[in-house]
């Protein structure tokens, strides 16, 4: 099978949605697809479809219906083959909600299927385009269970970290944690806070450079790449997801969880799609929520232990790459057939 996947921000490669395409292009090359992948910003109009049409794909798989299922469903016209979107958060829980939502129902009613990665998507979805929501398949996002994953050993007046993987762009509202973690730190100076990600609005990164002046307690990291994340998961004490709008199963949550990491993440539907409150992680709903919580983090090892523990069997049981990538083969079969 000959497969072409449109994939925004697939540079750099440490984006969420770069770190699924690549996870998902490499598990179908093992079920024996042939895949290529067009970067939606590196390729445009005549350049992209001429590439597309060159390499012949039976059908396009896009991810993220504003900026990669237009695209796919443009090809598609063009070029006569069928395509599928995978909704990956901000296209329905931002764009489909502003001026660029009538851009994106095209698209998203010229889709052979639709994927999303848990139920709280496919509802939101159908909360705007109910005769969509049919034709809307849940398929987990997976996440590759490291063998090493043991933490670092730390002494005991070593420094306590949050790692706050994230590109720079408000949605992650990354300035969130400083002011709630400024107070903790005044009672726990061993308190750290390391931002980890790329630069996605320059604006935004401009602020979040000025605010980290004023918290010499926290600092950027800057970009990581990906194959080096585990290492720095393994260094941190807790893994921290502040965003305002998630499309289910961030890839950082999962990889923290991966690596046994508790994990204290902002009330979302996204986040509460894979954690549990007090199982699998943390869920905080405001900013004295999120001090309180984040200090029983700091005092309890015990509790950092057990839904390490706790968070690891999850997505052990309910994350696996292959299966992932089994269940897309079985849905591109599918819409060929029909």
């Amino acid at each position: 099978m000959r497969v072409g996947i449109i994939a925004p921000n697939y540079y750099p490669a440490e984006t969420g949605n770069a770190v699924t395409v690549r996870r998902i292009e490499g598990q179908l090359r093992l079920l024996g697809c042939e895949v290529r992948v067009f970067p939606v910003g590196r390729l445009a109009g005549e350049r992209l479809q001429a590439e597309v049409e060159e390499f012949a794909p039976q059908l396009l798989h896009a991810f993220h219906a504003y900026q990669g299922g237009r695209v796919a469903h443009a090809l598609s016209k063009s070029l006569g083959i069928p395509y599928l979107i995978t909704l990956t958060g901000t296209d329905i829980y931002q764009a489909l909600c502003d001026q660029r939502g009538l851009e994106m129902h095209g698209a998203l009613r010229g889709a052979a299927r639709l994927v999303a990665f848990h139920a709280c998507v496919k509802k939101r979805l159908g909360e705007h385009l109910p005769s969509l929501e049919e034709r809307t398949v849940l398929i987990h996002q997976g996440v590759e269970l490291p063998a090493q994953y043991a933490p670092v050993e730390k002494d005991a007046g070593d420094e306590f970290v949050f790692l706050l993987p994230a590109g720079l762009r408000p949605v992650k509202n990354v300035m969130f944690p400083l002011a709630p973690l400024a107070e903790l730190q005044a009672r726990y100076p061993q308190v750290r806070l390391e931002l980890a990600g790329p630069v996605l609005e320059n604006g935004y990164a401009a602020e979040v450079m000025e605010a980290l002046e004023r918290y010499p307690f926290a600092r950027y990291l800057g970009v990581v790449a990906h194959d080096a994340m585990g290492e720095l998961y393994r260094r941190v004490d807790v893994v921290l997801n502040t965003s305002l709008t998630e499309g289910g199963m961030a890839n950082t949550i999962l990889e923290a969880l991966a690596y046994a990491k508790p994990v204290l993440v902002s009330d979302i539907e996204g986040n509460r799609s894979i954690i549990r409150d007090g199982v699998t992680g943390l869920v905080y709903h405001s900013p004295a929520d999120f001090c309180g919580k984040a200090e029983q983090l700091v005092a309890d090892a015990h509790l950092r232990d057990r839904l390490g523990k706790n968070g690891r069997c999850l997505v052990g049981d309910s994350c696996c790459p292959e299966k992932e990538a089994g269940a897309y083969l079985a849905l591109y079969r599918d819409i060929l057939e029909a």
